[in-house]
């Protein structure tokens, strides 16, 4: 069993086969069997961004949270650039004026729902 990864990275397998299919850039958290994930239902129990799934294989890599530099993530909505990021309904990313925050928006202009932006994480609890 591993016990400590020092990369930003990491291998899971998914809850379900192909749940995660098409869902890079959202975030993820522990599925209830030992080493799986699924789609995040809340910024607190999310511990990653989907970064790779391919079609069939029941494995996927999580860019995980808290590790600095940068995340391609999906916009849930309007997000200006600057503004603070934080979960939002589906896994996807939404502006948050205040309290615990994921990262920062970097990306130029203001995103719609379903767009592909760039974050600085940057995890913050009030």
């Amino acid at each position: 069993m591993e016990t400590y990864t020092d990369t930003a990275y990491k291998a899971f397998a998914e809850e379900s086969t192909d749940a995660l299919l098409n869902k890079e850039g959202y975030l993820v958290e522990l599925g209830t069997a030992d080493g799986t994930v699924k789609l995040a239902t809340s910024s607190a129990t999310a511990i990653g961004v989907l970064f790779q799934k391919q079609p069939g294989n029941p494995h996927v890599n999580v860019r995980l949270l808290g590790r600095g530099g940068t995340i391609k993530v999906v916009a849930g909505g309007a997000i200006a650039k600057g503004a603070l990021v934080v979960w939002g309904t589906g896994g996807k990313f939404v502006s948050a004026a205040s309290g615990n925050t994921l990262g920062r928006k970097l990306t130029q202009g203001t995103s719609a729902d379903n767009d592909v932006i760039e974050i600085v994480d940057q995890l913050r609890t009030t």
